[in-house]
């Protein structure tokens, strides 16, 4: 799913919305024929561009979601009977982590393209609230949901018409943001696009493009490492995520023009959105660091050397923290 334009989000509008209770305990989710989104369309809007920063992923061939939205799509069933097979798929799918809540099944366009949200809102109230009908468990949902935003556990972005290699859902899963957990994944029917060994050689390709370009903007003893602490970062830390990355990278090294250069490389290399587990095999093996001075001076450095070998920021002093030295 390739990101949408600042003016296709602002064009956003919700076409189709229904919702059904689910995992409260019954074989049947509790069915609404019709839910009047009334003011609170702007409300859903907002979580489904919060859902265009998830992770993406690829449809299976067996994937019941996709099967579901194609029948809509083609005339062969009504919205209301599609939101209620999903919400049947999904209740059905059982673990002993899940809540009971509801599924949201909403259809929208941005301009003339359409996309599918589906979410999964958790609240032990839900289920008290039908007796008074699907008014007053919308307003429910989003009232809770301005208290604790963590009640939204589960939304994918349904694009039918991405290009493969993009993915064609972005997923949010708070139970394990940097994949998807086992009951969503097989409700959607889908498998990640990139696997986070690609995902991380796509980050390395990004920074060694993003140090080139800035090569001249950087100490030289940041841009003779860049490559090798991206490795040094994966290898210490478990996930990625953009804004972290970018602080543990660049630092003080920073600016409104490398973050823009950033923002678009990261972009460039499909990982817009992407939180996902490090694999540093994926990764050149951090090397030796050879240095030369102006008087001749030769200076090798190993890897993790760290803070005991410093270059100041314009590169005329050297500092060496050491224990002891010998001489060989």
């Amino acid at each position: 799913m390739a990101t949408l334009t600042d003016e296709q989000i602002a064009s956003l509008k919700i076409s189709n919305f229904l919702f059904h209770v689910v995992h409260h305990g019954k074989d049947e989710p509790e069915y609404f024929d019709d839910v009047p989104l009334g003011k609170f369309e702007p409300f859903f809007i907002a979580r489904i561009k919060d859902t265009l920063k998830g992770n993406r992923f690829s449809f299976l061939d067996d994937s019941s979601v996709k099967a579901g939205i194609l029948k809509w799509q083609g005339n062969n069933i009504t919205f209301l009977e599609l939101s209620k097979l999903l919400a049947f798929q999904f209740n059905s799918l059982y673990d002993k982590r899940v809540t009971l809540g509801v599924l949201i099944v909403i259809e929208l366009y941005a301009g003339e393209k359409r996309y599918y949200s589906l979410i999964k809102y958790d609240s032990d109230e839900v289920v008290s609230f039908t007796r008074n009908g699907a008014k007053a468990v919308l307003e429910d949902v989003v009232n809770n949901f301005t208290q604790s935003a963590k009640s939204l556990q589960k939304s994918a972005l349904v694009d039918l018409e991405a290009v493969a290699g993009d993915g064609h859902v972005a997923v949010i899963d708070r139970q394990t943001r940097s994949s998807i957990s086992d009951i969503f994944r097989k409700f959607l029917g889908v498998e990640r696009t990139k696997k986070p060994a690609e995902l991380t050689e796509s980050l390395h390709k990004a920074v060694i493009k993003i140090v080139t370009k800035h090569k001249d903007d950087f100490p030289a003893s940041f841009t003779y490492r860049a490559g090798d602490q991206v490795r040094e970062i994966a290898e210490k830390q478990k996930e990625f995520d953009a804004d972290g990355f970018y602080n543990q990278l660049f630092g003080a090294n920073g600016s409104d023009e490398v973050k823009a250069t950033y923002q678009k490389e990261i972009a460039n290399q499909g990982l817009a959105g992407e939180v996902f587990e490090y694999v540093p095999e994926a990764l050149p093996e951090v090397r030796k660091v050879r240095y030369r001075t102006q008087e001749g001076i030769l200076i090798t450095v190993p890897p993790g050397a760290g803070n005991a070998f410093k270059i100041s920021p314009d590169g005329k002093t050297i500092t060496i923290s050491t224990s002891k030295v010998n001489e060989i």
